[in-house]
């Protein structure tokens, strides 16, 4: 691999309640319930490196503002939960009008943009996220596409490499895929999902202070992110 792309789409609450583009009443049962629930903490900080060969990308919004990872015509538009949400379990968002709409799809548009930009045919896409521990009792998940961007030694290898540091690992378990956003090149994409309860106290939404957890984890990272920009 030349480089590494880390795509960060849902660490921020950003936006959320102006007027301009979250346009949510405030309520604190919806930042409980939802917001807390399925933004994923600390991510931008999770996955970051010094490496001048690792690009991150993030999105400096919440994904209650725009879900830059939804696609057109999305079968979660029925739901009210495309690109543009209008609503999450039972809470309802403001009217979105013509003009924020359009706003909202540029926002989106200009974050896959620059993950392109920093793509090539040697390039390697990290879909970055977290998941709440209730979901599946497993530490890290590891997803990917059926198609042209999935690499089996690249999945081998990151798997591996969890696995010796002692973390639970499973395959497209409990989400699958990895964003592909257009390109005019094939590029290699895989997502790493990480289970909250293994780098934060979800409750009090507070990194864990455990500095041997620290210690593995981004240990781990590293050897991983070496192997990749080094293997053959």
């Amino acid at each position: 691999m030349r480089n590494i792309v880390l795509n960060i789409p849902h660490a921020s609450v950003n936006g959320i309640f102006s007027n301009e583009l979250g346009r949510w009443t405030i309520n604190p049962h919806f930042v409980n319930d939802h917001v807390r629930r399925w933004t994923d903490w600390f991510t931008d900080m999770l996955f970051a490196s010094r490496d001048p060969r690792i690009t991150s990308v993030v999105f400096p919004y919440s994904r209650y503002v725009c879900d830059v990872e939804r696609v057109e015509n999305d079968p979660r538009d029925a739901e009210g939960q495309g690109i543009i949400y209008t609503q999450s379990g039972g809470y309802q968002r403001g009217e979105i009008d013509g003009k924020t709409r359009e706003r909202l799809l540029a926002l989106r548009r200009s974050h896959l943009e620059e993950l392109t930009r920093h793509l090539s045919e040697d390039s390697l896409l990290i879909d970055c996220h977290s998941f709440p521990s209730d979901i599946a009792n497993v530490d890290i998940c590891i997803g990917f596409n059926n198609d042209w961007s999935y690499d089996g030694c690249t999945v081998d290898l990151i798997k591996r490499m969890f696995e010796k540091s002692g973390y639970r690992v499973a395959l497209n378990n409990p989400y699958s895929g990895s964003i592909t956003p257009l390109a005019e090149f094939p590029y290699k994409s895989v997502m790493i999902e990480v289970n909250k309860r293994v780098y934060m106290d979800v409750d009090l939404i507070l990194l864990n202070r455990n500095s041997r957890q620290w210690m593995r984890w981004f240990g781990c990272l590293n050897r991983i992110y070496n192997a990749l920009l080094n293997q053959k």
